[in-house]
């Protein structure tokens, strides 16, 4: 296919591998581990830290499963999106790309924060907006560049950073790594109380944000219906196993109270073992894995609004694919300013906390897509549904209750913070219906995928 024809029908290139989805999903959520998971800790303790990283990992692996299937049988750009088109409903799908987008821009500028206050760490004259602004631009222009530059990149730095971590846990079971206080833990254990231990649920899906963002590359992949299940679940045990053993450390190297409040809290824990080869490696670690997240951000989000834009949500502008680099450049330009918008703000528990509410709101779409899904089309058939998940539709009915439950929790510290993410998302949600009715959908289910009528057309 060539670029003129590319930019003309809005079609992307299909260039991508499994890893490739693996380094997108583990790309975006490592971070998780690095910064941010933490305020779990200033919540409930360590004890509802780890309640926290067992009940949010069990969302998230429904999550996966649902996203697997649903990524893997419509081999579409818009991810969330476009299963909410297809299987829900025009105006569910708008606000579900519009929290995608919301999600993923703001965890971008998360990342951009952290890494100015490291970089102004090393650097003390250094000030930290105009570091976030180099960093949103520098990413902005690799993804203009094409998605396979920029993921190739995110597979070099989730592999170096992850490896950080792995390092870093042996190192500390082992004894190199200085001494660890299994005292912090008793002291640290549950400061709030089982309120406490409840409300650190709220800050739980930082661990593992985003990761339904490794199946919004189908529509680049070689062969997406083996791509997009095996890249997002490697990427989900690469997070179970890599939340696991940061919890491990951290809660061991560092007290429960600088803990809660700390920034960067593993390459803090790896200050405190004194070694300089951990320093350097956490450091280079958080370094990188911030850089590979607010990376795969770009892509996941521009995704997102390149989908909106092509079945004239938002203007029709953002639906251009570039002649030469076969990029959806316009809808990618747009992240800069937006995530730079969040970042202005420079309070990091603020923005993770409307990336969540917009990530939860996903998690509840999500699963009901996947229900819709297969009423519509009950047949398992290979060409419906060539990945099949486990325990269906039960997995996904307990994934809309457990986000729901999670999204409850933020009463807890953030009440101001659901309030105006929920009025935000309900106004949307009128205006993406009142505009659909003035729209013609430039595509349905049977153009996209070639599939017979769903069941209650036959």
């Amino acid at each position: 296919m060539s670029g003129n024809t590319n930019s003309e029908q809005g079609h992307v290139v299909k260039t991508l591998r499994p890893y490739h989805v693996w380094a997108l999903g583990v790309g975006i959520v490592l971070v998780g581990e690095y910064m941010g998971w933490n305020f779990t800790v200033a919540k409930g303790g360590v004890l509802g830290s780890l309640f926290a990283l067992l009940v949010a990992g069990t969302m998230f692996v429904m999550v996966s499963l649902c996203a697997s299937e649903l990524g893997s049988s419509t081999k579409l750009a818009g991810g969330p999106y476009d299963w909410a088109r297809l299987f829900v409903g025009p105006g569910a799908a708008a606000l579900v790309g519009l929290a995608v987008y919301m999600e993923f821009i703001a965890l971008e500028a998360a990342d951009a924060i952290v890494v100015a206050s490291i970089a102004q760490a090393v650097f003390p004259d250094l000030q930290t907006f105009p570091v976030t602004l180099l960093i949103i631009a520098f990413l902005t222009f690799m993804n203009y560049r094409g998605v396979v530059a920029a993921l190739n990149l995110n597979f070099a730095l989730t592999f170096t950073a992850l490896i950080a971590i792995i390092a870093f846990f042996f190192a500390n079971i082992t004894g190199f790594a200085g001494t660890w206080h299994p005292e912090y833990l008793i002291s640290g254990a549950m400061p709030n109380g089982f309120i406490g231990i409840f409300a650190a649920l709220q800050f739980g899906p930082w661990f593992y944000l985003g990761i339904e963002g490794a199946a919004m590359c189908a529509e680049e992949c070689k062969h997406p219906t083996r791509a997009v299940p095996l890249g997002q679940q490697a990427g989900m045990i690469t997070l179970l196993l890599g939340s696991g053993m940061t919890l491990y450390v951290c809660s061991g190297m560092i007290p429960a109270a600088e803990l809660g409040s700390s920034v960067y809290p593993l390459f803090e824990a790896a200050t405190a073992t004194g070694s300089k080869f951990l320093i350097a490696a956490l450091g280079i670690g958080t370094l990188f894995t911030c850089l590979a997240s607010a990376n795969g951000t770009v892509c996941d989000a521009s995704r997102s609004w390149f989908a909106l834009s092509r079945d004239k949500f938002l203007t029709n502008w953002f639906a251009d694919v570039h002649p030469r680099y076969s990029t959806p450049y316009r809808a990618v330009i747009f992240t800069m300013p937006i995530a730079i918008a969040f970042a202005f703000s420079g309070f990091l528990d603020q923005v993770i906390t409307f990336s969540i509410i917009s990530g939860l709101i996903c998690y509840v779409m999500i699963p009901f897509s996947l229900i819709r899904f297969r009423k519509l089309f009950p047949e398992h058939t290979q060409k419906v549904r060539p990945f099949v998940g486990p325990l269906q539709p039960i997995i996904a009915y307990f994934t809309i209750f457990l986000a729901i439950v999670i999204m409850s929790t933020l009463n807890w510290g953030y009440s101001y913070n659901l309030v105006f993410g929920l009025l935000f998302y309900v106004i949307a949600y009128f205006y993406f219906s009142w505009r659909y009715k003035s729209i013609e959908i430039t595509h349905d289910w049977g153009e996209d995928l070639g599939w017979p009528e769903p069941i209650h057309r036959r």
